[in-house]
């Protein structure tokens, strides 16, 4: 008989390697090092072999999440879930009136239709 293997889900969240290390990456962009002398440093320094883009893209990923504020943490610092629109609305101006046509309907009263005939 054969056994099925069930794969596990749902394990741990995948870390970059360099994380811990992202503190001496900043020194050393602050200190004008290249990537590929940044990639040196962190083999022979911290003995973390990577390649000369992985420092890049991970200090470049790791400084466009720092601007972005966390969904879960916004939500409860700032707003309510559902704010009242209307309150921060400015009140609506009425429509304006509508412009009196110049064309004016000839009076049938006053007009000779003998001539016509």
């Amino acid at each position: 008989m054969t056994e099925t293997v069930q794969q596990k889900r749902g394990g741990k969240a995948f870390h970059s390697i360099l994380e811990p290390h992202f503190d001496f990456i900043h020194q050393q962009r602050q200190r004008r090092k290249t990537w590929q002398e940044i990639a040196g440093l962190l083999f022979s320094e911290k003995g973390v072999r990577v390649t000369l883009y992985a420092p890049y893209r991970f200090y470049r990923r790791k400084l466009k999440r720092a601007a972005k504020p966390h969904w879960e943490n916004s939500a409860i610092d700032s707003q309510p879930a559902r704010p009242n629109t209307l309150a921060s609305r400015p009140q609506p101006r009425p429509a304006p009136l509508p412009v009196e046509p110049v064309f004016k309907r000839p009076d049938l009263s006053t007009i000779n239709t003998e001539e016509f005939t």
